[in-house]
């Protein structure tokens, strides 16, 4: 057994708004409280939320934003988040835990 545990590296995040984040692939799972919540940030009913910012996610089980046309989130304008008040809990997460420093620019070693 090892005198001692391998040390975790923390970091600890303050988003530096690249908008790097909203370019990756894959899905961005919605809750029905993030659909309420983008919902009324954009002055929507869910149901037309749904309708105009939703997909049905790879797991065929949840709702997904849609991507724009280039593949970045929906709501990415000019490299910020045009809702980063009423985002997803997936995105009010990240970019923990499995992001790095080389992916993220806002990480930083504490």
């Amino acid at each position: 057994m090892p005198d001692s545990l391998p040390s975790v590296t923390k970091y600890q995040f303050s988003c530096t708004h690249c908008g790097k984040c909203c370019r990756w692939p894959g899905n961005v799972l919605l809750t029905e409280p993030d659909i309420a919540r983008l919902s009324a940030a954009l002055k929507l009913d869910a149901r037309d939320f749904i309708e105009q910012f939703t997909r049905l996610a790879e797991n065929r089980a949840q709702l997904s934003l849609r991507d724009a046309e280039d593949g970045a989130c929906i709501f990415l304008k000019q490299d910020r988040c045009s809702v980063y008040e009423a985002r997803p809990a997936q995105c009010r997460i990240f970019p923990f835990p499995n992001t790095t420093p080389e992916e993220c620019p806002g990480l930083t070693p504490v």
